[in-house]
């Protein structure tokens, strides 16, 4: 018997082991895919908070484009209304009635370009409040510049002056307004709304109209009749007088002014054809060229009736490549002159396109 109890204790030894069960096989799985499952919702969260911080910063660097495009251009044309009130107030004191009325008019004609540019403007929306403090200033300018034109030969006058001074001199008050609109209004709200968004390297012109200092000695009426009372009623050469801006190119290319041309990066020649369309020979023909607020004159010596002649300037500085930007040309109505609307333009341009 103790044989066969120890074949049987033997027996049970040399029974095979069975493999250790692994646990919780499925729920190990499930935690598994669980795991995977949070690391891809992670990635994902993580390439949208990517995406949206780049649209954001793509967005703020378009908007701070946006600012700094329209506080460049609004600087220039504030930079070209500042130089027609300097050519308004030398003309005033130092030019014939005729020729004083003639030269009024044509600044208001540029003053009206100036003006339509600014309303064409892509207005940002912090820069809304500016803008129409800065149109409505360019508006005062345009509209005192007409009604001075319309009364100048009245103000010049020996006799019944009263109207016309009284007009001329509402007039500057229309001008020192448009100072103040962009001097105390517009100008302090671009470069307020700059510093808030952080851009910088924008430089505003002082923009003003009036000469700068004395503007308040133009609102009085004895001034005013001073002033025109030594306007003289002389004229230059008997005969009909009349100029014609007829083109203007800018190196190989012929300007259109209802167009944006297109020009070579290096185009610094500016080549303005005018012709004599009165029956008088002309001379000292004066000629002015704004190209981003800066300004440059030259003069034709003399055309006969009929006559077409050419001036050349130099353009210097240039504007950076892939730049728009407008040129005014502007030729100086001579005395007699009745009608000056065809004696300037305004051309669009782009630099670098070749």
């Amino acid at each position: 018997m103790a044989f066969l109890d120890e074949e049987e204790q033997l027996a049970v030894r040399e029974e095979p082991e069975h493999p250790p069960r692994r646990e919780g096989g499925p729920q190990r799985k499930r935690q598994q895919i669980l795991v995977r499952r949070l690391i891809a919702v992670g990635v994902g969260v993580l390439f949208l908070i990517l995406f949206v911080v780049g649209i954001r910063g793509c967005l703020e660097a378009r908007s701070d484009r946006g600012l700094r495009n329209y506080a460049s251009d609004m600087g220039t044309i504030m930079a070209e209304s500042e130089q027609r009130g300097k050519d308004f107030f030398e003309a005033i004191e130092s030019t014939t009635e005729i020729d004083l009325a003639n030269q009024v008019a044509s600044l208001r004609g540029a003053s009206e370009q100036l003006l339509d540019r600014a309303e064409a403007l892509d207005a940002p929306g912090q820069m809304r409040g500016a803008q129409s403090a800065a149109t409505l200033s360019l508006r005062l300018r345009r509209d005192a510049l007409a009604t001075v034109s319309e009364n100048v030969t009245g103000a010049a006058a020996d006799t019944e002056t009263a109207d016309a001074i009284e007009s001329i001199t509402n007039a500057m008050g229309e001008l020192y307004a448009s100072d103040i609109l962009w001097i105390q209004v517009a100008d302090p709200e671009i470069q307020g709304v700059l510093q808030e968004e952080g851009v910088e390297g924008i430089d505003m012109p002082a923009g003003n109209f009036m000469p700068e200092g004395s503007g308040t000695e133009f609102l009085d009426q004895t001034e005013i009749a001073s002033i025109f009372s030594g306007v003289s009623g002389e004229d230059s050469v008997p005969g009909e007088h009349g100029l014609g801006l007829i083109q203007t190119s800018l190196g190989d290319t012929t300007l259109d002014p209802d167009i944006t041309n297109e020009v070579s990066s290096e185009s610094d020649e500016i080549a303005i054809q005018v012709q004599n369309q009165g029956t008088a020979e002309e001379a000292g023909i004066g000629i002015t060229v704004t190209l981003e607020g800066n300004t440059f004159e030259t003069d034709i010596p003399e055309l006969a009736p009929g006559e077409t002649g050419e001036a050349k300037l130099r353009l210097s500085p240039l504007p950076q490549p892939g730049a728009e930007v407008t040129i005014e040309v502007l030729v100086d109505p001579v005395p007699g002159e009745a009608v000056a609307d065809n004696n300037t333009s305004s051309y669009q341009v782009i630099f670098g396109a070749g």
